[in-house]
Parts: C-alpha cells; sequence; structure tokens
C-alpha cells in the first residue's frame, strides 16, 4: 500500500484526489460554458492582426514582432532609470532636509 501514497503521505494522496475529483466534476458542470468560451476565443483570434507575414520566411518573418519588443525593452530601461534617479535625488534632497 505505500505504493499509493502521494509525497509520502496518505493526506497528500487524499488532498490530490479530492482536487482531482472537484477539477472534473467543475469541468463537466460547466462543459457548455467552456465549450463556448473556447468557440469566441477561436473566433476573435481569426480576427487578429498578427505582426508577421506568413510568406516570408526566417527572421524576416518576425522583424516587426522584434522591433516591437525591442522599443518595449529600451522605454522600459529608459523608464527605470528615470525613476531611480529621480528616486536617489528625492532622498537625498529629503535627508539633506532632514538633517536640519
Amino acid at each position: 500500500m505505500e505504493a499509493w501514497k502521494i509525497g509520502g503521505s496518505w493526506f497528500g494522496t487524499v488532498a490530490v484526489g479530492i482536487l482531482s475529483l472537484a477539477t472534473g466534476f467543475v469541468l463537466f458542470h460547466f462543459r457548455a460554458r467552456i465549450s463556448k468560451f473556447v468557440g469566441e476565443v477561436k473566433g476573435e483570434l481569426v480576427k487578429c492582426s498578427w505582426p508577421w507575414d506568413p510568406t516570408e520566411h526566417g527572421v524576416k518573418k518576425y522583424r516587426e514582432l522584434i522591433d516591437s519588443t525591442t522599443v518595449v525593452a529600451l522605454t522600459t530601461l529608459v523608464l527605470a532609470a528615470y525613476t531611480s534617479g529621480f528616486d536617489f535625488l528625492i532622498s537625498r534632497v529629503v535627508g539633506w532636509l532632514v538633517r536640519f
């Protein structure tokens, strides 16, 4: 019976069993809603404009995606540097004012 223990205890086995049954029940109970949701998601994804041309191959295919990711990364770094610098400046000013 040791082979039935999950994680070395019966409590873990019972907990995993109960969670599995609850998940199965929820999926079975809401299967119509889940199916409708997945169908709607598929319908919306068909309408999406993807940032690459399916006729191109290799890295050229993802050029717009790479450029956009680069812009976002650089903007994030610049904003982080600005915020850090401003925080450093304000903490020095407040520290100087508190000394008096």
